[in-house]
């Protein structure tokens, strides 16, 4: 023996060699390689291996075909292999790219990889086992590594949206520790019901996407139709989605270091008005409150508010003094110095004063704009071919818009693989993640600040010498006057493990067993020190007035634990050289414990210590209150599929599993087949002598299946024993049963049928996908309301069918492809409809529940809309079409006996006389006049006279198409990658510029749009005039109208990056294996024709009304990102 090396890799709990090189005599050659020979041609195997551009691929796995014997690329991507005969195939292999074939000839190679193509691709279908796309025959897709790694992701959702198909994500929520939702193929429910699909994470079960840290991952794969699902059962209703994280591979230790970091830049989506236009129109406001109101019944209000002391729009005070709470004033020559200290003024369009006013930005005061987000990671793999290690550590800390909220991630991931004896191998995974976040100051909510207290600037938030003052209340207020008030520890732990063992049995067969944990534990403790509610306070923090001393606190706790075992044999075999068998053959436990606690008190003695105990609870105040629950659940399945190949042509695929679940009582077991078949009509011989050499791949494929949803929403842990609570009778306390149970709930089926089409065109440099599918979720729950004589309100049952169809399409494409450039383009669009199919028997029309009755528009006929009812499209919202605005009391005069009783608050609108009198006819004594300026609305009936049954519906809140794309441009170590989503046929609310026009009471916001309001001097402009609370006059504003309803068409712009890959001989100089410096935008914007700055994220409220949610929106970013491999 001549010489023999060894390194050695340490993996916490596995010793393994991690690589090896060995020079030996022919007698210990045989015994390591007992099936192998050398001939006296054998020569060594030498070459380089790169990438379309000529870069090395470092770490590329280059095998001798049919053996073990290989090596792997180093920093340059040569490699070089001993005694390989003249004629033996090499297998060479790289993450992302085609693996490649080549013949050794006795001379260097120069072996260039093709990144994978849509058709290449290998995706995962379930339980560990993975499949080249060429042979699945359901809708799986797989989500790209640069929509995964680009960006900076507090969660790994936000990388979904616009890269798969059927894929909607809903971001409700710039805030940085806002969890999105996901919604597959419409979703199951329409009713508030949950429509998350199954997230599983290398084999356990996670509630959501949140904490995971998007740079351990290593593929994410979408499984939508029931033949695909089926596999997962009576959890998989909603979808799946199968997250594997990264495992080392074979070769020398090999360290990443990637870091990005960024500032964040938030714009509310509109521009807000001026100083000066803000009082004009907020006193012109006043005014024509004034005004308008029913018989100038309010007059002397909205005169006092003109000229009071202490108003947002009030100039009655003239000196200026802490207490007060608006920096207004009216101008006199006492105070006229001011405008020498930033003050500045402007006449009064409602008299002949001058108003002197000082800006303070609340934002400045409140916030921090940008805000900045860092994301570090770090991870060291490696392997040989006994076994594999990875590790690696994430820091991701991201500020939120107002002062004190933030989102920290701390992770950790560990994976290790090893062949312990040639039939045996183990693998593990662990993972653990900690989050720390405070989305909302104590005092300040942000929605809430964004939405008004964002647009009046004239809050006094500090004295003259810059001390700080607290401001009038929520939202416009100061934090910085309570800095250090209020103490907030919001806190999870999420820990995950899953070890197994995989035995192989015979040649084809192999026994998995995996026992996988899952710990979950939040932790919420918030206490209030002495903290000021109003200025007085501020100015005078030891007496009585404006400081809060109750010292109040509150802590809850919250775990759950979940353990899943299975036993899988897996049967892999081909045979005669055609048959390609696949089964599959498994049993599954899955079980949960969980138990949480809370506790609040207050009255505490002092705010110095923050403990329960203290907090007083005694004969005089019980201020202590205490709750905690248990529950535990448990999920037995059994389940098989079994694949049939024939000459990769001819493809068949079964599934089925049955599910046994603890918390249905009467109906525990649910059966759940698929089925799924596949012909690739391109390897008949009839196709090859048509002479389309231009279409070199063609699938058809179809599914069918059935699975089930747990809705947790409604099927809660004392849904089906009842709830109790205490209660007390004739002077003795007891319990009684406040929730009703439902012992004979079922469960929520899906079924799903689909086709598809899978083309490869021009050896498959463009690919497209098309999938027709069809949805029924059937037995949905929902809670149904009951007779008071039963003594409960509702019960939650089993209540009807709810259909989603639509069509996929995929489309993928390498545009362009020389040495040194690659243009890449990856595309979708997804055409859907939802219907509800079946409700209850009720009598109704329709079956209907709830809804609102309207005019048809054929005389008096009238039928309902909204609420749910068969053949009924959710997300419809209902409102009053808008005929015109009166722009002249000549026009108003000309609808003669028009009379409008539509709004919500009792007043009558009348335009003459006549309408003023058949309002009194009819009762109403609160009336108003139609002022130029005002809108007429739709009289759908022909009576002259609108009502709430004149309302229609105006549009729905739901895209009929989404989708997106992705491109890459490369050019030698330059690259450009960009990704949009997008949404069309639907419509959208404003109910934000309404809302700031039309209501404007306290201190509100006004938008540049109030500037192209009616006046006498502006009788052309687009907008009705403005009024303070026009919900209590002619209400142009505030009830949801065809005006303000918009198309929400959108594309949508949400990462675009531009990166470069040093050569590698200057990464040599900074002694490491590549270097790539990038510099990404992400959410950088939408084209769209609506003026609400988010489109894609609306809401809709069962009472058919619509508006565009919260306004703390996904900021901008702007990141700098360094990634350096070792």
């Amino acid at each position: 023996m001549k010489c023999m090396n060894l390194r050695f890799g340490v993996l916490t709990l596995l010793v393994v060699t991690s690589s090896y090189s060995i020079g030996t005599s022919a007698s210990v050659k045989e015994n390591l390689f007992a099936t192998e020979s050398f001939q006296a041609d054998d020569k060594e195997c030498t070459g380089i291996v790169v990438d379309e551009a000529g870069v090395p691929l470092i770490g590329a796995s280059v095998r001798v075909a049919g053996t073990q014997r290989g090596a792997i690329a180093d920093i340059d991507g040569k490699f070089s292999i001993a005694d390989v005969p003249i004629g033996t195939v090499l297998n060479i292999s790289y993450v992302g790219y085609e693996t490649a074939e080549v013949k050794f000839e006795g001379k260097s190679l120069r072996v260039v990889l093709h990144e994978n193509n849509m058709l290449e691709e290998v995706v995962v279908i379930g339980y560990g086992v993975s499949q080249k796309r060429t042979k699945v025959t359901n809708s799986i897709s797989k989500v790209s590594d640069e929509a995964l790694t680009v960006g900076a992701h507090a969660n790994p959702a936000q990388a979904l949206a616009g890269a798969v198909a059927g894929v909607k994500v809903h971001v409700t929520s710039g805030s940085p520790a806002a969890t999105p939702s996901i919604t597959i193929r419409g979703g199951s429910n329409y009713d508030g019901g949950s429509n998350e699909p199954l997230v599983i994470v290398d084999g356990v079960i996670r509630n959501s996407l949140s904490d995971i840290n998007p740079n351990d991952i290593e593929s994410m794969n979408v499984l939508k139709d029931a033949g695909a699902t089926a596999l997962y059962g009576a959890r998989a209703g909603n979808g799946v989605i199968l997250i594997t994280t990264k495992k080392g591979k074979q070769g020398s230790a090999h360290i990443d270091f990637n870091l990005k970091v960024g500032m964040n830049y938030y714009d509310n989506g509109y521009t807000m008005c001026s100083d000066e236009d803000y009082l004009y129109y907020y006193r012109l406001a006043l005014q024509n409150a004034e005004h308008t109101l029913p018989g100038g019944a309010y007059a002397s209000q909205y005169n006092n508010m003109l000229y009071a002391t202490n108003q947002p729009g009030g100039i009655g005070r003239t000196e200026l003094d802490n207490s007060q709470s608006y920096n207004i004033l009216r101008k006199t020559d006492a105070n006229a110095y001011l405008l020498q200290q930033g003050w500045k003024e402007m006449l009064d369009p409602v008299s002949d004063n001058y108003i002197l006013y000082k800006n303070t930005d609340p934002l400045k005061m409140n916030g921090r704009n940008p805000y900045i987000t860092q994301d570090y990671n770090i991870s060291i793999s490696g392997g040989n071919d006994r076994g594999s290690y990875y590790a690696g550590l994430g820091y991701y800390d991201a500020d939120g818009l107002i002062k004190g909220t933030f989102y920290k991630r701390y992770s950790f991931a560990l994976t290790g693989s090893y062949k312990i004896t040639k039939w045996l191998e183990s693998n593990s995974v662990f993972n653990f993640t900690r989050a720390n976040w405070l989305n909302d100051d104590p005092m300040l909510n942000t929605t809430y600040f964004l939405n008004r207290g964002l647009g009046y600037k004239f809050v006094r938030y500090e004295t003259e010498d810059g001390t700080p003052l607290f401001g009038t209340s929520n939202p416009t207020i100061n934090v910085n006057a309570n800095s250090g008030n209020f103490d907030r520890d919001y806190q999870s732990d999420k820990f995950s493990m899953s070890q197994s063992l995989t035995a192989t049995i015979l040649p084809g067969l192999t026994l998995k067993g995996t026992m996988s944990w899952f710990y979950n534990e939040e932790y919420d403790e918030a206490f209030n020190h002495a903290y000021y509610n109003s200025n007085v306070g501020v100015l005078n923090p030891n007496g009585s007035a404006g400081v809060d001393r109750t010292y109040s606190t509150s802590a809850s706790f919250l775990r759950y634990f979940d353990e899943t075992y299975n036993v899988v044999a897996n049967f892999n075999r081909v045979f005669a050289e055609k048959h390609t068998v696949n089964a599959m053959l498994g049993s599954e436990l899955y079980k949960r414990r969980y138990r949480d606690f809370s506790a609040s008190g207050y009255g505490a003695p002092t705010g110095d210590f923050a403990d329960l105990g203290l907090t007083q609870n005694d004969a005089d105040v019980q201020s202590r209150s205490i709750d905690s629950s248990h529950a535990k659940e448990a999920l037995l399945s059994y389940f098989a599929r079994v694949e049939y190949d024939y000459m990769d042509k001819y493809l068949v695929a079964a599934t089925f599993r049955r599910d046994g679940y603890s918390r249905l009582v009467n109906n525990k077991w649910g059966n759940f087949p698929g089925v799924s078949a596949g012909w690739v009509f391109s390897e008949e011989d009839f196709w090859k002598n048509l002479g389309l050499e231009w279409l070199n791949y063609g699938k058809l494929r179809g599914s069918f299946g059935l699975n089930a949803t747990i809705n947790s929403n409604y099927l809660g842990y004392y849904t089906l024993q009842g709830a109790y609570s205490a209660y007390m009778y004739n002077s003795v306390y007891g319990y009684r049963i406040s929730t009703l149970p439902n012992p004979n709930l079922k469960w929520e089926r899906t079924r799903t049928g689909e086709v598809g089409l899978d083309l490869g065109f021009l050896q498959n440099r463009f690919n497209l996908g098309l999938t027709y599918y069809n949805r029924l979720t059937m037995d949905k729950y929902s809670s149904l309301s009951l007779p008071q004589t039963s003594g409960f309100s509702s019960v939650v049952a089993n209540n009807g069918s709810y259909r989603n169809q639509g069509l996929e399409i995929d489309f993928g494409a390498t545009l362009l492809r020389t040495r040194d450039f690659l243009w890449t383009l990856n595309a979708n669009i997804t055409y859907n409809k939802n219907t509800i199919v079946k409700l209850p028997d009720n009598g109704l029309t329709n079956n209907r529940q709830g809804g609102t009755e309207v005019y048809t528009g054929n005389g008096t006929d009238t039928h309902y809309v909204g609420g749910y009812q068969e053949g009924q499209t959710p997300g419809s919202f209902v409102g009053y079409g808008v005929v015109k605005m009166v722009r002249s009391q000549a026009e108003v005069d000309a609808l003669g006996d028009y009379i409008d009783v539509g709004g919500s608050y009792g007043v009558g609108v009348y335009a003459t006389e006549a309408g003023r009198q058949r309002l009194l006819a009819m009762g109403y004594t609160n009336n108003v006049q139609l002022m130029p300026g005002d809108f007429v609305y739709e009289d759908r009936n022909g009576d002259n006279m609108v009502e709430a049954r004149d309302r229609k519906i105006l549009g729905n809140l739901t895209p009929k198409w989404t989708g997106g794309f992705d491109t890459t441009l490369k050019w030698k170590g330059l690259q450009l990658y960009a990704r949009f989503d997008m949404g069309f046929g639907f419509q959208v609310y404003d109910s934000n510029i309404a809302f700031w026009l039309g209501e404007g009471q306290g201190a509100m916001a006004f938008s540049e749009e109030v500037r192209d309001t009616w006046t006498p001097d502006n009788p052309d402009a687009k907008y009705p005039r403005v009024v303070w609370a026009s919900q209590y006059g002619t209400d142009s504003y505030i009830r949801t109208n065809s005006f303000f309803t918009q198309s929400g068409n959108y594309l949508a712009c949400r990462e675009l990056q531009l990166s470069y890959t040093l050569p590698t001989d200057i990464c040599r100089k900074f002694h490491c294996q590549g270097l790539t410096v990038s510099v990404t935008g992400q959410n950088l914007g939408y084209i769209k024709s609506c003026t609400i700055p988010l489109p894609d994220n609306v809401t809709y409220t069962s009472g058919n009304t619509a508006g565009n949610g919260g306004t703390y929106n996904v900021p901008r970013t702007l990141l700098f990102g360094l990634n350096v491999s070792f």
